[in-house]
């Protein structure tokens, strides 16, 4: 008899042991979830006003001739002296890049009999040109079409090292979005435990212009003794970041 019942009660002991740490997990549990939702986010804007130092443009040549040969030759001669008065202007080799060549049929259709004829060829190589002496902008655009580029276009200003200007700019905004968090620690009686999330977006406009010549392109013609007057201006670099706090 004695036995059952020290039986019984270990059982019931067990039992309750069980219970007690249920209600005791389950407690933290709750703990930590209502750890996790209490939260607060602030974001924050930081904004870096720089100087261009380096300007972009696109320089295209486009020839045409019923003779692809022809064609070719042209396109050639003529993107070849502008590469050497780039070069003889200051513009180091490795500033500039052929991004495009191409060479394709023009067809014409005939309405009546519904076939196409070949009209010419049209060769087209486009340049990315780097420049680093900004004041030399204007002439180099100028020279160039004056040289036979039929397209000059995005004109941009970007800074060479721009990873430090973004770098600034989230410095500051981090800055702007922690002094955001002290303020509502202190207007809605919490306290701020720990970051637990953060995310980042930058902005990094840039100047963008768009010039043609007029060889056949339906634009303006620059000349070499009247060079386009090109102004740099500053750039504003934007910093968003948004901080997550956990709070109690």
């Amino acid at each position: 008899m004695k036995i059952m019942e020290n039986k019984f009660f270990q059982g019931l002991i067990y039992i309750l042991m069980v219970v007690v740490i249920f209600y005791f997990l389950a407690s933290i549990n709750e703990k930590t979830k209502a750890s996790e939702t209490d939260v607060i986010s602030v974001t924050g804007t930081g904004e870096i006003y720089v100087t261009p130092d380096i300007g972009l443009i696109n320089v295209s040549v486009q020839t045409q001739n019923k003779n692809v040969s022809v064609a070719s030759t042209d396109n050639n001669e003529k993107m070849n002296a502008i590469i050497t008065y780039l070069k003889s202007s200051g513009v180091e080799e490795k500033d500039i890049k052929t991004t495009s060549f191409s060479i394709y049929p023009v067809y014409s259709w005939e309405d009546k009999t519904g076939k196409r004829s070949l009209d010419t060829y049209e060769v087209n190589q486009v340049l990315e040109v780097k420049i680093r002496d900004l004041s030399k902008v204007g002439d180099i655009i100028s020279k160039s079409t004056e040289l036979g580029a039929n397209n000059v276009s995005s004109l941009s200003f970007t800074v060479d090292d721009d990873e430090k200007v973004k770098e600034q700019a989230k410095e500051e905004a981090i800055k702007n979005a922690k002094e955001k968090a002290k303020s509502l620690e202190k207007a809605l009686g919490v306290h701020l435990v720990k970051i637990v999330n953060f995310s980042e977006r930058t902005s990094y406009p840039v100047y963008d212009s768009y010039y043609k010549s007029a060889s056949g392109m339906g634009g303006i013609e620059l000349s070499s003794s009247v060079a386009p007057t090109i102004q740099t201006g500053q750039n504003k670099v934007t910093s968003t970041v948004t901080i997550t706090y956990s709070v109690r």
